[in-house]
């Protein structure tokens, strides 16, 4: 079997290197930091991109929203908490502040997937996205938010929780969905 390779870009963020850890059960994994990502020139190599969590919303992060504005279509995108709501903004969507911030807390989620019906999930956010009309596929909410997306035309899925977090049940459940994803 192919060996599957992942570009982790991070925003600065605590949560980068579990995020490498959770990846690397399925993925070689290559962590550049945002500021870094204009000059990357191997992004084909990649079979997956993965736009961590990070402090602050979208907009200070100028380097990832002209990547991902700029990026070929068929390249595999995951965002993770910031990384979703970067989606969001560079898909036309806005994101706004969520009070009180959720951070450290867990969450059910709703789907009509079965396998991921009422999974326990962790959150760590203040920003919610307010989804660009018939762009994403609401795959999982949580109290009426959108908690896990894919992009309708391009090959783009969102995760608002964490789910490399030790707070979230199962957490192989969205390593494998991800590999699922990229292997079709």
């Amino acid at each position: 079997m192919k060996i599957q390779r992942a570009l982790l870009i991070d925003h600065d963020d605590s949560f980068t290197q579990n995020i490498r850890s959770w990846l690397s059960e399925k993925f070689d994994v290559t962590i550049i930091n945002h500021t870094e990502i204009s000059e990357f020139k191997k992004i084909s190599e990649f079979d997956l991109i993965v736009m961590s969590p990070g402090p602050r919303s979208p907009q200070d992060y100028p380097h990832s929203l002209k990547f991902l504005s700029e990026l070929n279509h068929s390249q595999y995108v995951l965002g993770i908490c910031l990384g979703m709501q970067m989606m969001t903004v560079a898909c036309g969507g806005t994101v706004q502040t969520y009070t009180p911030p959720y951070h450290g807390k867990t969450s059910t989620l709703e789907s009509a997937d079965q396998k991921i019906n009422g999974q326990t999930v962790a959150r760590y956010h203040s920003i919610i996205c307010q989804l660009p009309e018939n762009q994403f596929e609401l795959i999982a909410t949580s109290d009426q938010l959108p908690m896990w997306i894919l992009h309708t035309e391009k090959n783009w899925m969102g995760m608002q929780f964490h789910p490399e977090s030790f707070l979230t049940v199962s957490p192989e459940i969205y390593l494998n969905a991800v590999l699922q994803w990229i292997s079709k």
